[in-house]
């Protein structure tokens, strides 16, 4: 019978639920692979994995419904900026400001490469090795919005520079 191997450390899983006791289940460990589905049945004391829901049973949905949170690897912030920004150098400066002001060193060439691909409905990505982020953005068919993640090992696969 499969069991979960509970973590104590959010750095131990790419992203995991965090339950009110502060053990860690993992849903993507950190070589990328997924571990736990959210409605998949396990017994809360032993961490045995089961095939179907029984009186033994919970499932990340119900641990998150009472309180239990999702945790990742890294930090982020995101930024919305809407159906039609304009990227000024006021706007730019406001927006490098907010993520300063949440950690992140976020460069108006990173801000630039991700606007310019949204507005040519690309999603991108801009890899920063020097101040330690990536930047998102989704495609420009959706609002435009900037997501500043930290660089951790097990994202590297993601964590890159990119127009797709």
């Amino acid at each position: 019978m499969k069991k979960i191997q509970f973590k104590n450390n959010r750095f131990e899983v790419q992203r995991g639920v965090q339950l009110p006791d502060g053990r860690i289940v993992p849903v993507v460990n950190l070589e990328n692979k997924y571990e736990m589905r959210f409605d998949t049945p396990f017994n809360l004391e032993t961490g045995e994995v089961y095939d179907k829901p029984n009186e033994f049973s919970t499932d990340l949905n119900e641990q998150v419904k009472k309180g239990a949170k999702e945790v990742l690897c890294y930090d982020y912030y995101d930024i919305d900026l809407g159906e039609r920004p304009v990227m000024s150098d006021t706007q730019i400066i406001k927006i490098r400001r907010e993520f300063k002001d949440n950690g992140f060193n976020v460069t108006k060439e990173a801000i630039m490469h991700n606007y310019s691909a949204w507005r040519c409905d690309y999603k991108s990505g801009y890899r920063d090795e020097k101040n330690g982020y990536h930047l998102f953005s989704p495609c420009g068919c959706n609002p435009f919005s900037l997501r500043a993640t930290s660089l951790h090992q097990s994202c590297n696969d993601w964590q890159d520079t990119y127009e797709a």
